[in-house]
């Protein structure tokens, strides 16, 4: 599943390969799994009403339109967060300086990686109908709020996970998210996307998430 979804954020599209091509592919996904360190943090909420709005009792707001759909017909919400490490983040600078196919391969092994990574987690937990994982910067959803969420999680003193004056997370092979739980039909979609008229992905007739 690795390697596919390593495939997939390099937009292939079934184009022949050749033995080196697929060498290096997976020497660069043997990379990455050398020198990851995959750390995850989640909790639990409940979902409550407060002034006509779906909130948590704790220190962020989800008033934004994307998150009230995402959340609606669910009786609790999952935060989640997970990194790779800093030592992934060293190797990778160290191949963007003198291996720069490589340190693509890489860059897309580690996207993937870190996805899986918090997918495992999720389908470790005890739930069984779950929305799709939703993260600041996406729809009306501002960046801003993964402070609140990193904060909410405890995130940089439990796994590392700290952001930049930018709200850009660190170590860089990172992310966040927001789950609903209760109801399963809520799937992610390229709909109502801020990149749908201008995405690379689907001019290579994919998407920027995984299929299931």
């Amino acid at each position: 599943m690795l390697r596919e979804e390593t495939l997939r954020y390099l937009k292939y599209n079934n184009q022949l390969l050749t033995e080196e091509q697929e060498a290096l592919i997976d020497e660069s996904i043997a990379e990455v799994v050398d020198a990851a360190e995959p750390r995850t943090v989640h909790r639990v909420f409940d979902l409550i009403e407060a002034e006509g709005m779906l909130a948590v009792d704790a220190a962020i707001v989800l008033h934004y339109g994307d998150l009230q759909k995402l959340l609606t017909g669910c009786g609790q919400c999952l935060f989640i967060a997970g990194t790779l490490g800093a030592e992934l983040d060293r190797r990778m600078r160290y191949f963007s300086r003198i291996d720069t196919v490589k340190y693509v391969i890489m860059d897309a092994a580690a996207s993937a990686l870190i996805e899986e990574t918090c997918d495992n987690l999720q389908n470790s937990l005890p739930f069984s109908d779950l929305t799709f994982r939703f993260s600041p910067g996406y729809g009306d959803v501002p960046l801003e709020l993964q402070k609140q969420l990193l904060s909410v999680l405890d995130a940089g003193r439990r796994i590392g996970l700290t952001l930049t004056p930018q709200f850009l997370m660190m170590p860089q092979k990172s992310i966040s998210g927001i789950v609903g739980i209760g109801i399963s039909n809520a799937k992610k979609t390229c709909k109502d996307c801020l990149r749908e008229d201008n995405c690379e992905f689907r001019r290579n007739h994919t998407v920027c998430y995984q299929i299931k």
